[in-house]
């Protein structure tokens, strides 16, 4: 499949888009380097070679008969910062949406696990994954959150799924539910010597308005709107997770939790290897008693 890049839009959304993503201060020196055009380390990955991976399942490949017929469940990957588009790290959530669509239409395809292993990121990554999980569970397909690391906007997708589990005690978690914008000031770049003006039209006074307002040290306007992204987070967990605890300290404000409490809280539904999940997709689907 190729890759569909876009660059620009990404550089946007470094610059002043919202973000739902664990730790972003580890994530600078990367974002700093990309918007000076500076070569980031680390090499092309493409995901979907894990992804290939489909486990079939049924009476005759347990009896070693195989036909290529056989009803299967695919693996596919959520690695890494979530974004819309592709980077030179990462498929988009665009693409891996679609990857799902493709395997679940397949008539061999009777489930999905959606193996996750991220902090989050863009806050515009998160529908084509929720559309694609609904259109699947439609079909009657089960999709299954298999996470090792599952925070903010990654946690938001894996909500949306027919269970969550956690890989293992040691470094699986789920949370971190909460939102934030970070804004990159370079009116005045004391490393290259340039001043941005920038000059708005007397009529358009409220363009942009939250963005300029932050800059000068006013973030009422962009803290109202990344308040309404929150709250149309919360909605959508609470509807993808009903036994959620979300009184429990630090459920629904921001806070992470690792694998046992996770658990108990409701954010999870246990703990489950890849293995057990696939197994766990075959036997929602009608496939294992």
């Amino acid at each position: 499949m190729a890759k569909r890049t876009n660059y620009l839009q990404l550089a946007l959304d470094l610059r002043r888009g919202f973000w739902l993503i664990d730790n972003p201060e580890a994530l600078m020196p990367v974002v700093n380097q990309f918007l000076l055009r500076a070569p980031v380390a680390g090499a092309v990955l493409d995901p979907y070679q894990c992804s290939e991976r489909i486990l079939s399942g049924g009476p005759d490949a347990s009896a070693g008969k195989t036909s290529g017929k056989e009803p299967r469940v695919v693996v596919v990957p959520l690695v890494g910062q979530m974004t819309k588009y592709d980077t030179c790290e990462t498929y988009g959530t665009e693409d891996i949406a679609a990857k799902m669509l493709e395997y679940a239409a397949d008539e061999r395809t009777v489930g999905i696990v959606l193996d996750i292993d991220s902090g989050g990121g863009a806050a515009n990554a998160v529908p084509p994954l929720i559309a694609a999980i609904a259109r699947v569970r439609a079909a009657g397909k089960p999709v299954i959150a298999h996470c090792d690391s599952c925070y903010s906007a990654a946690y938001w997708v894996a909500s949306q799924c027919d269970a969550v589990f956690l890989d293992n005690e040691i470094s699986s978690g789920a949370g971190s539910i909460g939102a934030f914008a970070q804004i990159l000031d370079d009116r005045e770049n004391k490393q290259t010597g340039f001043k941005v003006i920038t000059v708005y039209a007397p009529q358009s006074t409220d363009k942009n308005i939250a963005y300029r307002e932050a800059l000068d040290g006013k973030p009422g306007r962009m803290q109202k709107e990344l308040s309404d992204l929150v709250k149309v987070f919360h909605s959508s967990v609470r509807a993808g997770r009903p036994r959620l605890k979300e009184d429990a300290p630090g459920v629904m404000t921001g806070a992470k939790f690792l694998a046992k409490d996770a658990v108990k809280v409701g954010l999870a539904d246990g703990m489950a290897t890849l293995e057990e999940c696939i197994q766990n997709a075959f036997v929602r689907a009608g496939i294992y008693e």
